[in-house]
């Protein structure tokens, strides 16, 4: 070979190195892009299930559909109610068929009141068995019983429990022991569509989050509906290694004079995912899943 052709094939083999390398520059770009924008790198096609973490200033309220069935998990402040049920009307919701309250406490339950006294049909409500030295006597909680009784309803008694919404499998997991802490009652409840699954879990604090998990129940979830407004008292580094979560979903109001989310949850958090939601930053999020693949539609954020 000709010293011509040598220094031809050793340029020949740099370009080809360089190519290379700027093909895998640019693949891993591109995964870095689709991460921070917050895409999933498979969108839902045809979603038969869809989470929507409806924005209700400083208060949680989440909205379950699957084939054609429906389930509330709380709705905010009282002030909140109506908002909640226009809400519903606007996703066509005829009847919820469970209506889980978290905990009786007014920025979980509030709103319920302003649904259960609306037109829309509801099956069955979930709420946790409170021990009688703790039980609520506040203006709020004592209405939405009365709003219960008056429309011939009854309340449910908070359990393990497994049942279906449409095709999603939805367990119920309740605290066994006794707190000072009205929090701690807090019912948490997973959906699991296909290999998509999320874990709403109330105000749960971190001695009901170790609770949880010393009793061995499968608390992973791709997305995390984070404890108590993203507050320092939960998401605790034990809980957040049994959920792994992808995706954080943190319910807060713009502003709120609890600080929520404290820095320290954040961090904690940090340590599994970047995607973090806010509904005082983002407004409401809705997840979609068609049981693979998965899309997130934010209502403030341009992404």
């Amino acid at each position: 070979m000709s010293k011509s052709q040598k220094i031809a094939s050793l340029i020949t083999i740099v370009i080809i190195a360089l190519v290379a390398a700027v093909v895998t520059h640019f693949t891993n770009l591109g995964d870095t892009l689709i991460k921070n924008s917050g895409l999933v790198s498979k969108p839902a096609s045809n979603a038969d299930l869809s989470v929507h973490f409806i924005d209700v200033g400083q208060g949680d309220c989440t909205l379950v559909m699957c084939d054609g069935q429906a389930m509330l998990i709380d709705a905010g402040e009282t002030d909140q109610g109506e908002n909640v049920v226009e809400y519903l009307k606007a996703q066509s919701i005829e009847k919820l068929d469970y209506v889980i309250g978290t905990h009786p406490h007014s920025d979980h339950i509030g709103g319920l009141r302003a649904v259960v006294n609306s037109d829309i049909e509801i099956g069955k409500i979930i709420m946790p068995k409170i021990p009688d030295s703790q039980v609520p006597t506040s203006y709020t909680y004592t209405k939405l019983l009365k709003a219960i009784i008056d429309k011939g309803l009854t309340i449910t008694k908070a359990n393990d429990s497994k049942f279906n919404l449409g095709s999603a499998v939805i367990n119920t997991y309740t605290p066994k022991e006794e707190y000072s802490n009205l929090n701690d009652y807090s019912v948490a409840t997973k959906i699991t569509h296909g290999d998509n699954s999320f874990l709403i879990t109330g105000d749960l604090g971190k001695k009901s989050e170790k609770e949880l998990v010393e009793r061995g129940l499968d608390l992973s979830a791709r997305v995390l509906k984070v404890g108590h407004h993203g507050s320092r008292e939960s998401s605790s580094d034990l809980f957040l290694s049994k959920v792994k979560p992808e995706y954080a979903v943190i319910q807060c109001g713009a502003g709120n004079s609890y600080g929520h989310p404290h820095e320290e949850a954040l961090e904690r958090l940090g340590e599994y995912t970047s995607e973090i939601y806010t509904t005082d930053i983002d407004g409401t999020i809705v997840f979609e899943s068609d049981g693979e693949g998965m899309s997130i539609q934010t209502q403030k954020s341009d992404s």
